[in-house]
């Protein structure tokens, strides 16, 4: 695919519809490529199969969080396991606002999946995941068309969406205190976000979880507050997202309450939270944990910007 510098080519031009033919060939299994590739030795494969299971993790997923494959190398294991296509660098291209129609932006957030084109019955669809069956035959049934599917990094789908769904530029990087709050109680965040303001962190805004999804790719911040309960995307569901998005996996999270229970609080953590504040937020306790979150990530990955 080829398009012109400065300029958005349209997609539905550029990609062409393969349909693959069905093999009676069972799927390579995944370590077994990497194995191939020369990304892994067998001994470790047959290692890391044994701890995913451990972990209740996919190989795939647990390779990538532990780096020892890139989202990359993932998404090329995956398209030639899957036998796809994979794809990448699709969201400078243009798409009409019908065929985004056909993916909710709901859908495409909560699968990481984007709609590529459609042509002659078949609906071109990038995906993270080809392995989501039930996903695909409920898309395929309620369109009528056939599915085909290329596979991509999260990352890639993610900042396609961000881009078209939600008319979100791509930046390059984020400031070293950078925050992005999320808070629907409009006299909550802008209390909140005064005291941050106050201590010299930059802080970037969101009602809700979803419009948090939508300014985490142009922001890019170090650390998210966001409240527990909301619409569309509560908390719990922001963070799960987020951590789906291999450059937001590790970081901090800090969970905002009206109350927490010993054991919702030990909850809050298991899921992945870097810690928690209570409603009334009280200014000592605020900054006591954003500093916290900070030290936290320049030990892991030393200070930046």
């Amino acid at each position: 695919m080829a398009a012109c510098p400065g300029r958005h080519t349209n997609m539905t031009a550029e990609i062409k519809m393969l349909s693959l033919q069905p093999s009676s060939q069972p799927r390579k299994p995944l370590g077994e490529i990497f194995v191939e590739q020369g990304l892994l030795s067998a001994v470790s494969v047959q290692r890391l199969v044994l701890h995913a299971q451990s972990k209740q993790m996919r190989l795939g997923e647990l390779l990538e969080v532990i780096g020892l494959v890139t989202p990359e190398e993932l998404a090329e294991a995956l398209a030639i396991q899957y036998r796809c296509r994979k794809i990448a660098d699709f969201a400078r291209y243009s798409y009409a606002a019908a065929m985004l129609r056909l993916i909710p932006l709901e859908m495409a957030v909560k699968n990481t999946i984007f709609p590529l084109k459609m042509d002659d019955g078949k609906l071109g669809l990038a995906v993270a995941d080809p392995t989501t069956d039930e996903l695909f035959q409920r898309i395929s049934s309620q369109h009528n068309v056939k599915l085909v599917l290329y596979v991509a990094t999260r990352s890639e789908i993610n900042r396609a969406i961000a881009r078209h769904y939600l008319g979100q530029p791509i930046i390059s990087g984020p400031a070293s205190k950078s925050i992005l709050l999320v808070e629907d109680d409009m006299l909550v965040r802008e209390m909140v976000a005064k005291i941050l303001v106050k201590h010299g962190y930059l802080v970037e805004t969101a009602a809700d979880g979803m419009e948090a999804f939508t300014k985490i790719f142009t922001m890019k911040p170090k650390l998210v507050i966001t409240d527990k309960v909301m619409p569309k995307l509560g908390g719990y569901e922001f963070l799960f997202a987020i951590r789906n998005i291999p450059e937001f996996r590790y970081m901090p999270v800090i969970l905002m309450t009206a109350a927490a229970t010993p054991d919702e609080e030990k909850d809050a953590l298991e899921k992945g939270f870097f810690d928690f504040v209570l409603k009334p937020v009280k200014e000592i306790g605020l900054l006591t944990r954003v500093q916290r979150a900070f030290q936290s990530s320049e030990s892991l990955y030393g200070k930046t910007g």
